[in-house]
């Protein structure tokens, strides 16, 4: 192992500074193991990225420490190369980790289950990426590997995001803060290049990973693996009728309400036909306004996992 060089990219905000105290244990377990570590992380995501993509090339895989935001950097970075992106969750919501099976606030046993993986056969998951339109493109490649938000999830996101405090409840209750003014979003869609489709929709979710909001199971039969995407919608729905809903996504026994879809897609495109601004999210993170196309990217990044032969993602 001692030819391996490993890059190291820790987000040194998130869960208010435990990522960064669990990149620092995982240097160490790291180079205890013999291997070659290059830490890139910054103060900023752009910095970070700038300082990966400098020696991506030079680099066996890329580990990222800290929640969803973090991985879909990483992803970013990786996608499309030979670099394999090993995962430490040490967010606040880590759904993708949830959707790996990793374990949470475990930084030694995560170490472990990397460096297992460094000697099996590479495992390969789709990505989603996005693209912005016209004035609203963005100014670099926007990857994502668990969801893209566009509807009410979005707002969640959003107000979950501007919350003073790190918890386990804190997407609940931007849920719940979020709701009393909520009415649903007037659509059009265009699905994998086909005809235009218009719709008033509450939850409209692109979904690679199937969980969100902190393992909320949207998409219960969700694979990573499948070079497919699900596009997750629920209409004619009301106030009282979505509270009564979201609890049942933690069970995953939510498909069979009235109003919600779950459709296979590759690619969509996507805008409000009128009304305010809505930005998209993936993955946590703010991406650009609506309208946006976001797109399959199959089989584009390979994990460090440590999946047993006949498991899947």
């Amino acid at each position: 192992m001692s030819r391996l060089r490993v890059g190291l990219l820790a987000n040194p905000t998130a869960a208010l500074g435990t990522a960064h105290r669990a990149g620092r244990q995982v240097r160490h377990l790291l180079r205890l193991a013999g291997i070659s570590v290059v830490d890139l992380s910054g103060p900023s995501a752009q910095v970070a990225r700038a300082r990966a993509l400098e020696v991506r090339e030079t680099l066996t895989a890329l580990v990222v420490v800290g929640g969803d935001g973090t991985v879909a950097l990483g992803a970013e970075i990786v996608a499309d190369t030979p670099v394999r992106l090993g995962i430490v969750p040490a967010g606040s919501g880590n759904d993708f980790a949830r959707a790996l099976g990793l374990p949470l606030n475990d930084a030694e046993e995560c170490v472990r289950i990397l460096l297992h993986a460094l000697s099996r056969p590479v495992v390969a998951v789709d990505a989603i990426e996005i693209v912005g339109a016209g004035e609203h493109a963005l100014p670099h490649r926007s990857v994502a590997l668990g969801n893209v938000n566009l509807g009410f999830d979005a707002l969640v996101n959003a107000r979950a995001n501007s919350a003073g405090r790190v918890h386990t409840l804190r997407y609940t209750t931007a849920l719940l803060r979020e709701l009393p003014a909520f009415t649903p979003f007037p659509y059009w869609l265009e699905v994998d290049g086909g005809e235009r489709i218009e719709l008033d929709a509450t939850l409209v979710t692109l979904s690679n990973s199937g969980i969100f909001g902190g393992g909320m199971r949207v998409v219960p039969e969700a694979r990573l693996d499948d070079g497919s995407l699900e596009l997750v919608t629920l209409e004619k729905i009301g106030r009282t009728d979505l509270l009564r809903f979201f609890p049942r996504v933690f069970r995953g026994t939510h498909t069979s309400v009235d109003g919600f879809g779950i459709r296979p897609v590759r690619e969509i495109s996507i805008g409000l036909r009128h009304g305010r601004a809505l930005r998209s999210y993936a993955d946590g993170e703010p991406r650009a306004l609506l309208p946006i196309t976001a797109r399959l990217l199959p089989g584009a990044v390979r994990l460090l996992a440590d999946v047993s032969e006949g498991d899947h993602p």
